[in-house]
C-alpha cells in the first residue's frame, strides 16, 4: 500500500457527499476517524443520484480510501459498499486483491465483479476468498464448475449447502463423487431445498448409515448453513439479537445458558459492552465471577476503577479485552450523562463510532465487527 499524499480535487463539490467528512479522510492522522467518515461517505453514495461530473468525484474519492495505509479504512469501503452497483468496477477489483478481510465482503457480495474476476481469484485457490465466491448468492455454471475444481471439501461444502446457487447435472456428478468419501459435503448436499431424486437416490446409496437417516427424514425442510459451515460465530449471533427489552430473567438464563457450554467468552462480553447492552454485561460478569448481578453491576458502575478492576480479575476477562471494555463502559457512562434522549439506534450507534476511535488497537474481528454492526443498524442517519 502506498503513503497516504495530500489530493486535490479539479472538480466541484458534490451535493451528495458531506464536505466535512472528505477533509477528515483526506487529513485526519487518526485511522478510526478515517474509517468513520469513509463510511459515512459511501453511506453518502448508496443509492445516490449522481451526475456525469459528481460520478467523477465520488469515483475520486472512493480511490483515495482504497489507497488509504490503514487496512480499517479500506475495510470500512469494503463493508459499507460490498453489495452496491455502484461501486466503480476498477475499485472493486483492486478490493478483491487486497487483504482477505477486506477482499472477502467484495467476493461475496459484490454484483460488480464479472465471471473473469471471479475465475482469477479462484485460481489463486486462496482459501478465504475462494470461500467468499462459494457463498455469494449468484453464480454461473462456469463458477461452480471451477469453485468445485479450485476450493477444498469445506469451500464444496459451503457450496452444496449454498440454496440460491443452481446447481447442473455436471456439478452434482462432480459433488457427488467428492461426497462418496467425505461426510461434510454430504451432510451439506442434503440441505438443499432443491435436491434433485435422482441425487437423493445417490446419496442414500452411498452416504453412512446416520446421513442416509437425516436425508429420508428431511421432508423438504429448508435448512440453512450450521455449525462449523456458518460464518457467524453463536457470539456474534447473540449479539446482533440483544434488546434492552430483555427481562433480569431472561439475560440471567442466557448468560448462565452460555456459561455451561462455554460460549460466555471475554470477546462477547467486550462487543455487547461496545453496542451499549450494558444488562448483559452485569449478568455476564457476575457469572463468570460467581457474584450477583447486582453486585457486579455495583462494580461495573461504581466511581473509579477499582471496582472494575476486580470484577475483571476474578472474571478472567482477557488481558487485551479489559481495555476496550473499559473505554466502552467509560462511554456508556458519559453517554448516559449527557442529558440527551437517544433512540436504541443511535445511542448504539454513537457507543461503536467512539468506541472504535478509543486510543488503541483494536483486534482485526473486533474492528470489523463493529463496523458490520454499524453498517447494518437500522434507520441509522450517517449524516
Amino acid at each position: 500500500m502506498t503513503t497516504q499524499k495530500p489530493i486535490i480535487y479539479p472538480l466541484p463539490p458534490s451535493e451528495a457527499i458531506n464536505e466535512a467528512d472528505v477533509n477528515v479522510i483526506i487529513s485526519d492522522r487518526d485511522p478510526s476517524a478515517r474509517a468513520i467518515a469513509a463510511q459515512k461517505v459511501c453511506h453518502q453514495l448508496r443509492g445516490a443520484k449522481l451526475n456525469d461530473v459528481e460520478r467523477q468525484r465520488a469515483h475520486q474519492i472512493l480511490h483515495y480510501i482504497s489507497d488509504d495505509v490503514a487496512a480499517i479504512v479500506r475495510r470500512a469501503l469494503a463493508i459499507t459498499l460490498k453489495n452496491a452497483p455502484e461501486l466503480p468496477h476498477d475499485i472493486a477489483l483492486k478490493l478483491i486483491n487486497d487483504i482477505d478481510n477486506i477482499a472477502v465482503p467484495i467476493l461475496e457480495f459484490s454484483p460488480v465483479l464479472t465471471d473473469a474476476d471471479l475465475i482469477d481469484v479462484l485460481k489463486s485457490q486462496a482459501a478465504a476468498k475462494v470461500m467468499a465466491i462459494a457463498r455469494r448468492p449468484s453464480v454461473s455454471g462456469s463458477i461452480v464448475r471451477a469453485i468445485i475444481r479450485f476450493g477444498d471439501s469445506h469451500v464444496v461444502a459451503n457450496l452444496a449447502a449454498n440454496d440460491t446457487v443452481e446447481l447442473g447435472e455436471a456439478a452434482y456428478s462432480e459433488i457427488l463423487q467428492l461426497a462418496a468419501s467425505n461426510d461434510l459435503i454430504q451432510e451439506s448436499l442434503i440441505k438443499r431445498r432443491d435436491l434433485p431424486p435422482h441425487v437423493i437416490e445417490k446419496l442414500l446409496s452411498q452416504a453412512s448409515d446416520e446421513i442416509s437417516s437425516k436425508l429420508a427424514a428431511r421432508n423438504g425442510i429448508a435448512l440453512t448453513l450450521a455449525g462449523v459451515l456458518s460464518e457467524r460465530t453463536h457470539e456474534r449471533a447473540v449479539v446482533d439479537f440483544l434488546s434492552d427489552d430483555w427481562s433480569v430473567q431472561d439475560l440471567a438464563q442466557l448468560t448462565q445458558t452460555m456459561a455451561v457450554k462455554g460460549r460466555l467468552t471475554s470477546s462477547v462480553i467486550v462487543r455487547a459492552a461496545a453496542c451499549g447492552h450494558m444488562q448483559f454485561v452485569n449478568h455476564a460478569l457476575a457469572v463468570r465471577a460467581g457474584l450477583s448481578p447486582a453486585k457486579a453491576a455495583l462494580m461495573v458502575h461504581e466511581p473509579g476503577e477499582f471496582g472494575l478492576k476486580v470484577l475483571v480479575k476474578q472474571a478472567a476477562i482477557a488481558p487485551f479485552d479489559v481495555h476496550m471494555l473499559r473505554g466502552a463502559i467509560a462511554i456508556f457512562h458519559d453517554l448516559e450523562i449527557s442529558g440527551v434522549e437517544y433512540d436504541q439506534n443511535h445511542f448504539q450507534r454513537l457507543m461503536i463510532e467512539r468506541c472504535l476511535t478509543l486510543p488503541f488497537k483494536l483486534t482485526d474481528a473486533d474492528g470489523d465487527y463493529l463496523l458490520e454492526k454499524l453498517d447494518g443498524l437500522a434507520g441509522s442517519d450517517f449524516n
